[in-house]
């Protein structure tokens, strides 16, 4: 990843990647329900979920931190149709020391987030609300139409994939998305017991978290396939990043990512685009997509190389990691761009993204990169 390399101060790019920073609020949208504490109640030792069927319902986690250190939650629309959860990991910038935490302010969220932000999430046409998408269950063709949904907002500034608590100046930094996410997932697998199948996904930093978060969301649910889809999160290979690579330094330190990292992936310390090779030896009857633009309009700003240099990357990446696999799969979009997963009728040689990812999550046989 070396995730989030670098970032252009003047970056006009900036704005799609911080896409939530300011979400569309609908007036006349009603919000969603807040759980009632008397729907709540003790399975093992964790509270299980409980709130009214297919409506978007915020709870509130007192153990989980933004980057300021308030409390965040996570958004939750429940269903009986079926025993399939789509698990979504929100996107929005990244940070990793005092310049772009405070100064640049990269992250989205960093400074907190809460039930009114979630509401307005869940009125935006071009995100939750948006009508033809993975979240309409409305849509006929939304393979996810009958899952029940679990939406992680992201305000740590760290892919969601942190384990610490970092000084920068008079500024005390909680990149702790990563432990966000093992607090989460253990609710979770008390919420959905007898789940039949998890969808991990994510976009942008999101989908750097969905990657990362993979092997604790399968240790969450031991029993049960979960499969990953990153979005707009292309890992890029060393050979195509800046040397020396101070900003991904920065971030395994400041991030603690050494705690996070899954274990057995040896050659993560050095190399984060492996992950997906280990993974497909790890999780061999598991499905991993990866979504993209060839000539992604944010991440090169983050990587700190051209537009050249990431087509580059991402065809190596592809060819390496993804390839040789018979469980890893690609999508690509032809020109420049971020976020796939939004569009889900956007097409690459007349498939489109709704089709591919059906073809993933419904285990066709045909399922191929297009």
């Amino acid at each position: 990843m070396s995730a989030f390399a670098r970032i252009h101060p003047a970056c006009p790019y900036m704005l799609s990647l911080l896409r939530h920073a300011a979400p569309l609020v609908l007036a006349f949208v009603a919000q969603p329900a807040p759980a009632s504490p008397d729907r709540i109640f003790w399975n093992d030792f964790e509270p299980a979920i409980s709130a009214d069927a297919e409506t978007w319902t915020w709870i509130p986690f007192d153990d989980a931190k933004c980057g300021d250190g308030s409390s965040v939650g996570l958004g939750v629309n429940l269903t009986a149709k079926s025993d399939r959860v789509l698990i979504y990991l929100e996107g929005g910038g990244a940070c990793w020391n005092q310049f772009y935490c405070y100064g640049l302010q990269t992250a989205t969220n960093f400074s907190g987030y809460g039930a009114s932000d979630f509401a307005a999430d869940t009125a935006d046409t071009t995100s939750l609300a948006k009508p033809g998408g993975f979240f309409d269950r409305s849509a006929a063709a939304n393979p996810f139409k009958d899952y029940s949904y679990v939406y992680v907002p992201y305000c740590t500034g760290d892919a969601h994939s942190g384990d610490n608590i970092a000084t920068y100046g008079t500024h005390t930094a909680y990149h702790v998305g990563f432990r966000n996410m093992t607090t989460f997932l253990k609710r979770l697998a008390d919420t959905f017991p007898q789940a039949g199948r998890i969808v991990l996904a994510g976009s942008s930093a999101g989908g750097l978290g969905a990657t990362l978060n993979w092997w604790q969301a399968q240790q969450s649910f031991p029993a049960v396939r979960v499969d990953m889809i990153n979005d707009a999160g292309a890992i890029m290979p060393e050979d195509v990043l800046p040397m020396p690579n101070t900003a991904e330094q920065q971030q395994r330190a400041n991030w603690n990512l050494a705690a996070t990292l899954p274990p057995g992936c040896t050659a993560c310390a050095t190399s984060f685009d492996v992950i997906f090779a280990f993974y497909a030896s790890e999780f061999p009857s598991s499905r991993g997509a990866l979504l993209s633009y060839t000539q992604d309009n944010v991440l090169p700003f983050f990587y700190g190389i051209s537009t050249s240099k990431f087509t580059q990357g991402l065809g190596e990446l592809e060819a390496q990691e993804f390839a040789p696999t018979t469980t890893l799969k690609y999508f690509n979009k032809a020109g420049s761009g971020h976020e796939l997963w939004f569009t889900p009728t956007l097409t690459t040689n007349n498939v489109t993204v709704q089709q591919f990812v059906t073809q993933m999550v419904t285990d066709d046989l045909n399922w191929t990169s297009p």
